[in-house]
Order: C-alpha cells, then structure tokens, then sequence
C-alpha cells in the first residue's frame, strides 16, 4: 500500500544545494493510527521509512524498492498531530541501479524525529 495520499499528503516540495526539502501533512484520520494505536495513535518506524522510499521515488521519478536500511534512528515519536514536518534529503548518490541517501525528519523548530539511511533498487 502507497502511504503517499493515505498516510501523509506533501505540502511543497523544496530542492536544496545539499538535496531535496519536502514539507509533508499527516493524516490522523489513516487506518494506521487507529491501529496504532487508537487511545494515542503514532507513525510506525516502519511506515516512516517507507515515507522517505516513497518521496525519494518522487524526486527522481523513478520506481525504487529499499535495499538496505543502513541505519535508522527514531529520536521522538511522529504523532499525527505534529504539524510542519519536513523530510531533508542529502547525499543522494546515484550508482548503477542502486540510490543512496540519508534522510532526516524533523519539523519547523528544528526538532528531528529520525534519522535515516537508506540504498533502494531502480526497480
């Protein structure tokens, strides 16, 4: 399933000299957060980090299809509540068929939620 639409919806999209800013919009009526979990629902790590496949698959118009998550750090919890959240792309390199990048979420105060790296499949 595409989270994209369901689970966050993209607000603007920035590109930087580092990389790509995409400025996201949670959705606190998604399925996910009823199940997880319904009295103080939270963004699974999982579904975070299908978030930065999805909107990296979005910069480069290409399909990708993560590898390998290199190393992910869930500093605080992503509530749909959480307002002005950001997804910063750096260091996306590009070799053969196969993306690398780190990717941070955090929002307009500077607060990080995670930090993630990740290779993905041209698919």
């Amino acid at each position: 399933m595409k989270l994209k639409n369901n689970l966050y919806k993209v607000v603007n999209v920035r590109e930087t000299p580092e990389g790509v800013t995409y400025n996201i919009s949670l959705n606190g009526e998604c399925p996910i957060y009823q199940a997880h979990f319904p009295t103080m629902p939270i963004t699974p790590g999982v579904c975070i980090i299908q978030m930065v496949e999805e909107l990296l698959a979005n910069y480069l118009k290409k399909d990708l299809q993560t590898a390998e998550v290199k190393n992910a750090k869930f500093l605080r919890v992503l509530k749909p509540t959480d307002e002005g959240i950001f997804v910063n792309f750096v260091q996306i390199q590009e070799q053969k068929q196969m993306i690398q990048t780190q990717a941070m979420v955090r929002d307009c105060s500077d607060t990080v939620y995670a930090k993630i790296s990740l290779i993905c499949n041209v698919i």
